[in-house]
C-alpha cells in the first residue's frame, strides 16, 4: 500500500496545559493535534473551545470537523462546517476562511470525491498565498498530491516542495518530509521507482532530522518498498525484519510491515514464511 502522507508528530504529552489566544491559535493548533489520534485531539480542540471566542474559534471548530473527517464521519464534518460558515461574514479573519476550505475539500476528498474538492483547494491556495499564510499555502498545494492525475499530482507537490524549502518556519521545514514521501509516491505510481527512491531517501533524512521514531519507520518502510519493488530483496528484507522488530519493541505492530515482509518471502520462495506473515497481517486486520 502506497502511504501517501504520513502521521504527523505526536502532539505534547496527555495532560499538557494549552493556551489559545488570537494571534497565536495557529501555533497552537498544531501542538494540539495528533493526527494519530483524531478522537483525542477533538477532545483537546473541545476544551481548547472553552475559553475561545470569534475568529479563534472558529478556526478550532474547522480543526474538529477535520477529526469528523478522518474516522469518516462525514455528516458531523459536514455539519460543523456548515455551522462554521453560518457565522463567518466579511470581517473573518482571511485565515479562518482559508482553514474552512481547506476542511471541506478535505472532507470531499475523504469521501471520495477529490475533484469536487479541487476548486477549494485552489481557493484555498490563492487565498493563503495572497494572505501570506505560507504553512496554509503548502498544506492546500499538497492536497493536490491525491489527484488521480500523477502529473497534476507531481506539479503541485513541486509547488508545495518549493515553499516549504523557502521558508525556515518550522512546521515547513517539517512539511518537507511529509513533502518528498508523497512525491516519491507518485513517482512510484507513475512506475519511476529510481526517482521514488531518490524521494523516499529525502524523506527518511528529513525524519531522521526532526520526526518522530514512528514517522522513521514508517519512512523506512518506503525506502524498502521500492527495493523490492526494484528487485533488490535481500536489501528489502533486512530492512523491513528490522521494522518489525522496532514495532514491536514499540508495541505499534503495523499491517504493512507484515504485508510486505508476506510479499518478500513468496518473492524469495519461502512459502511457510509467507504464510506466517500473512496470517500476522490478516490477525491485524480483524482487530476493532
Amino acid at each position: 500500500m502506497a502511504r501517501s502522507v504520513l502521521c504527523a508528530a505526536r502532539a505534547l504529552a496527555a495532560g499538557a496545559i494549552f493556551t489559545l489566544s488570537g494571534v497565536s491559535v495557529a501555533a497552537d493548533i498544531d501542538a494540539l493535534w495528533d493526527y494519530a489520534k483524531p478522537a483525542e485531539s477533538e477532545a483537546r480542540f473541545r476544551e481548547a473551545l472553552k475559553t475561545e471566542t470569534g475568529d479563534a474559534a472558529l478556526e478550532i471548530e474547522t480543526q474538529i470537523a477535520r477529526t469528523f473527517s478522518m474516522r469518516r464521519d462525514f455528516v458531523r464534518a459536514n455539519s460543523t462546517l456548515d455551522a462554521v460558515a453560518a457565522r463567518t461574514s466579511g470581517n473573518t479573519a482571511p485565515r479562518v476562511r482559508i482553514r474552512y476550505l481547506l476542511e471541506r475539500g478535505r472532507t470531499l476528498n475523504s469521501s471520495g470525491q477529490f475533484e469536487k474538492a479541487k476548486p477549494l483547494f485552489s481557493d484555498a491556495f490563492q487565498l493563503a498565498q495572497r494572505e501570506n499564510e505560507v504553512l496554509l499555502a503548502i498544506d492546500a498545494a499538497h492536497m493536490f498530491g491525491f489527484s488521480k492525475n500523477l502529473d497534476e499530482a507531481m506539479s503541485w507537490n513541486q509547488v508545495a516542495m518549493r515553499l516549504a524549502l523557502a521558508s525556515e518556519l518550522p512546521r515547513a521545514i517539517r512539511w518537507r518530509a511529509s513533502i518528498a514521501n508523497n512525491m516519491g509516491s507518485t513517482e512510484r505510481d507513475r512506475g519511476n521507482l529510481d526517482a521514488a527512491a531518490r524521494h523516499f531517501d529525502a524523506a527518511l533524512k528529513a525524519h531522521q532530522a526532526n520526526g518522530t521514531p514512528l514517522q522513521v519507520r514508517m519512512a523506512w518502510w518506503q525506502v524498502a518498498n521500492v527495493k523490492r519493488l526494484q528487485g533488490k530483496l535481500d536489501d528489502a528484507l533486512a530492512i523491513q525484519l528490522r521494522l518489525e522488530q522496532e514495532m514491536l519493541a514499540a508495541k505499534e505492530p503495523d499491517e504493512y510491515v507484515y504485508e510486505e515482509l508476506a510479499a518478500l518471502n513468496t518473492a524469495l520462495k519461502r512459502p511457510d514464511e509467507a504464510a506466517k506473515y500473512a496470517e500476522k497481517q490478516n490477525s491485524l486486520k480483524r482487530k476493532p
